[in-house]
């Protein structure tokens, strides 16, 4: 059996394991369409895991047109399969690097009035 195919069997066995809720909420046929979709989520970019992997082991294999090229294409590729794997397997998952939002006062609230 192929390294790629025992990944997504793992996959699998994951999502069984830590999701067996949704099949008693929402029945075997709703559990396996998630369990699908989260096994595809984590693996459908495993060529680009093998490539940062090579470019890791070796950062001047690319020079930086190629290399700018190849990570842009990583994270648009990469990042909404994870986002997605994420949801499926944890529900959500919160992002602790983003910047927080502050509702806070327009512009014309924000400056000081002028006292005279």
């Amino acid at each position: 059996m192929s390294n790629q195919k025992r990944f997504e069997d793992l996959m699998v066995r994951i999502f069984d394991d830590h999701r067996d809720d949704i099949r008693e909420e929402f029945g075997a046929d709703e559990h396996e369409r998630r369990r699908r979709d989260f096994a595809f989520h984590m693996t459908d970019w495993t060529g680009h895991l093998e490539r940062m992997a090579a470019l890791f082991q070796d950062p001047d294999r690319l020079d930086l047109e190629q290399a700018t090229v190849f990570v842009i294409g990583f994270l648009y590729h990469v990042i909404p399969h994870l986002n997605a794997a994420g949801r499926l397997l944890l529900d959500e998952i919160s992002d602790p690097f983003a910047e927080p939002t502050v509702a806070g006062p327009g512009p014309s609230q924000s400056q000081s009035p002028v006292k005279g």
